[in-house]
C-alpha cells in the first residue's frame, strides 16, 4: 500500500491476485484512499493508449529478413572502437584486411553473448555468430580456436590444451582477433558484481597470444564495464557489448570496414574498481546502501577528482577523423542556449560523428560537476564534407534544486560551453552569459548571517546592527590572528544566535521581528 500510494503503478513479477486482494482491503478498511489507487490505475491505462497509439496498424506477415537487418544495422551503430593504433611496420590493424590471415580466437565468437539474463531473456528469430560473419567476409584463411571454456569446472588439463590451440591458431596467423568477455553467470539480474575483472583464463589467453605476435584485436563482449589493463600491449580493442541476434554480423561489419564505427561511451571505462564513485559506499551494510556520491557519478566524479580513467565518458574513435572549427553560443529568446559548430570529414572514408556540449559554472554557488553533458548530436559526413550543427542546452537543464525555496533554480552567471568528442577530448570552449532566475529565500531564526546580510531588507539593518555588536567586542581581535576578517568569520553564524552577542543591539524579539518583515517583504520603519 505504501509503494502504491507513493507512486509505484506497476507490480513486477505478478504476486498472483495476493496484493490485488491486499489493495482491495485496504481501501475497503479506509488504510488506503480510493483516489491513490484511481491514480495508478489512470497512469496505467494512458500508458497502454500512448502504446497502442504509437504502434499504428500492422497487417501481414512479420518481415523477419527487415527486422533482422535492422537489428544488423541498430548494432553496428552501438559498436565503439576503443582503441586502433599503429602497428610496428604498418599502419593500425583495423579495418582488416580481407585477404589476410586471420585467427579467430574466443569462445564468444561462436556461442555469442547477446543479450542479457534473467526476464530480459529474448527468443531470437536467428542468430548470428561472428565466425561465421568474418569466414563469409574474409577471402584469405580463418582459423579458430576457442581459447578458453564458457562451462563450469573446466580442469587445467583441458585449460591448457584449449590455450596451446589457441596459441597455434595465432602463431600461424597475420592478425589474432580475440573474443572476450563476460559469461551471462557473472553478470544478471539478481545479484551484483563483486569486481570489474574479465576472467583469469581469459586474460591467460591473452597474454599467451600476445606472446607470440603482436597483430592483436580484442572484441568484448559484456553488458557492463570491465577493467583493461592490456591496454597498453594491445592495439586494437572494440567494445561490442551485447549486440543482439544480428550482432556476429555487425561486428563483422565494423572489423572488415564495411560499416565504419560511431558509438561512444555511455560511462567511463576506470582503471580500476577503487576509482569508481561508489567504491566506498557499495554494498553497503546490514541491507542499506549510501549513495554518497551524490550528483558526481560517472565522469562527474573521475573529473572532479582528476583521476586517469582507461576511456573516458563519450570516447569512441572512427575509420576517419572531424575537425571542428567556429563554435558559437547564444541566449535565445526562449532562455535556451543555442550551440553552433561547423565538422568536417577530414579523413578518407564516410562517417558519423556525435557531437557532445558539456556546460559548467566555475563560480557557482552551489555544489557542481567541473562540466555536465547537456545536449548532443548525431551527423554523418562524406569524406570532406562540412555542415554546422546545431544544439540546444534547453534553459531547465541548467537548474538545480533549491532545498531553501523548494524548486528548480537557473542561477545566473557567465557559463562555459564546451563541444567536444567526448567528456575529455575539448574541441572548442566559448562562453555565454545566463540570467538567473530571481529567489528570495525566507528568513529563520537558522538563516546565516551571510544570507541575511544579502537579503535586500534584512541586510542593511543587520549591518548597522553587527556594527554596533562589533564596537563592544575589541577584546575578541586579541585572541585572533593577526589579518583575520571577523565579518567573514560571521558569516555562518546563525541569525538566532546574535542576540548572544550584541545584548540590546540584536534580541531576541528583534530579530523576530526583524525576520517577520524580510519575509512579509516590507522595509522597518526603523533600525533594529
Amino acid at each position: 500500500m505504501k509503494g502504491l500510494a507513493a507512486g509505484m503503478d506497476l507490480e513486477m513479477p505478478s504476486s498472483s491476485g495476493r496484493t490485488d486482494a491486499q489493495l482491495v482491503t485496504a481501501v475497503r478498511d479506509a488504510s488506503l484512499a480510493e483516489s491513490a489507487l484511481d491514480v495508478a490505475a489512470g497512469r496505467v491505462i494512458d500508458l497502454v493508449r500512448k502504446v497502442q497509439a504509437d504502434a499504428g496498424t500492422i497487417t501481414g506477415p512479420l518481415d523477419v529478413d527487415a527486422h533482422h537487418a535492422l537489428a544488423r544495422e541498430a548494432a553496428g551503430r552501438s559498436i565503439v572502437l576503443l582503441q586502433n593504433a599503429p602497428v610496428a611496420g604498418g599502419g593500425a590493424l583495423l579495418p582488416l584486411r580481407r585477404d589476410a590471415r586471420l585467427a579467430v580466437i574466443g569462445a564468444f565468437a561462436e556461442k555469442p553473448r547477446y543479450q542479457g539474463a534473467g526476464s530480459s531473456m529474448i527468443n531470437p528469430t536467428r542468430l548470428d555468430t561472428a565466425l561465421d560473419a568474418i569466414r563469409d567476409a574474409a577471402t584469405g584463411d580463418v582459423s579458430y580456436a576457442p581459447g578458453f571454456s564458457l562451462a563450469v569446472g573446466v580442469d587445467e588439463v583441458e585449460t591448457a590444451a584449449l590455450r596451446e590451440a589457441a596459441v597455434a591458431a595465432a602463431s600461424g596467423a597475420d592478425i589474432a582477433v580475440l573474443f572476450l568477455g563476460l559469461p551471462a553467470r557473472l553478470e544478471s539480474e539478481g545479484f551484483d558484481r563483486e569486481d570489474i575483472d574479465l576472467p583469469a583464463d581469459q586474460l591467460a589467453v591473452l597474454d599467451a597470444v600476445l606472446a607470440v605476435t603482436e597483430n592483436v584485436v580484442v572484441v568484448l563482449s559484456n553488458g557492463g564495464v570491465v577493467a583493461l589493463p592490456f591496454a597498453e600491449r594491445v592495439p586494437a580493442i572494440v567494445e561490442a557489448w551485447l549486440l543482439g541476434q544480428a550482432g556476429g554480423s555487425a561486428t563483422a561489419d565494423v572489423l572488415f570496414g564495411d560499416v565504419t564505427p560511431s558509438g561512444k561511451l555511455t560511462e567511463t571505462i576506470p582503471l580500476r574498481l577503487s576509482d569508481t564513485p561508489a567504491y566506498l559506499d557499495f554494498p553497503g551494510e546490514f541491507g542499506h546502501v549510501r549513495y554518497g556520491e551524490g550528483l558526481f557519478v560517472g565522469y562527474r566524479w573521475y573529473d572532479a577528482r582528476g583521476l586517469e580513467v582507461a576511456f573516458p565518458f563519450g570516447h569512441g574513435l572512427s575509420y576517419t577523423t572531424f575537425a571542428y572549427a567556429d563554435a558559437a553560443a547564444s541566449v535565445t529568446a526562449d532562455g535556451d542556449i543555442e550551440v553552433r559548430v561547423t565538422v568536417t570529414n577530414t579523413g578518407g572514408v564516410a562517417g558519423r560523428e556525435v557531437v557532445q556540449v558539456y556546460t559548467g559554472l566555475a563560480d557557482s554557488r552551489v555544489q557542481r560537476p567541473e562540466r555536465e553533458l547537456k545536449a548532443f548530436a548525431s551527423i554523418a559526413l562524406e569524406p570532406g564534407e562540412a555542415r554546422e550543427v546545431v544544439l540546444t542546452v534547453r534553459r531547465e537543464d541548467l537548474a538545480y534544486w533549491d532545498i531553501r525555496v523548494g524548486r528548480w533554480v537557473v542561477e545566473g552567471g557567465e557559463y562555459a560551453v564546451e563541444v567536444a568528442a567526448s567528456s575529455r577530448d575539448i574541441r572548442a570552449t566559448v562562453s555565454v552569459p545566463v540570467d538567473g532566475d530571481a529567489v528570495t529565500v525566507p528568513l529563520s531564526a537558522e538563516s546565516s548571517l551571510g544570507e541575511v546580510m544579502a537579503h535586500p531588507i534584512a541586510g542593511p539593518v543587520v549591518q548597522a546592527a553587527i556594527a554596533q555588536m562589533m564596537q563592544g567586542m575589541e577584546g575578541v581581535e586579541s585572541i585572533m590572528p593577526e589579518g583575520v576578517d571577523m565579518t567573514k568569520m560571521m558569516d555562518s553564524l546563525p541569525l538566532g544566535r546574535v542576540s548572544m552577542m550584541a545584548g540590546d543591539a540584536a534580541s531576541p524579539e528583534m530579530i523576530q521581528g526583524l525576520i517577520a518583515m524580510a519575509n512579509a517583504g516590507s522595509a522597518p520603519a526603523s533600525g533594529a
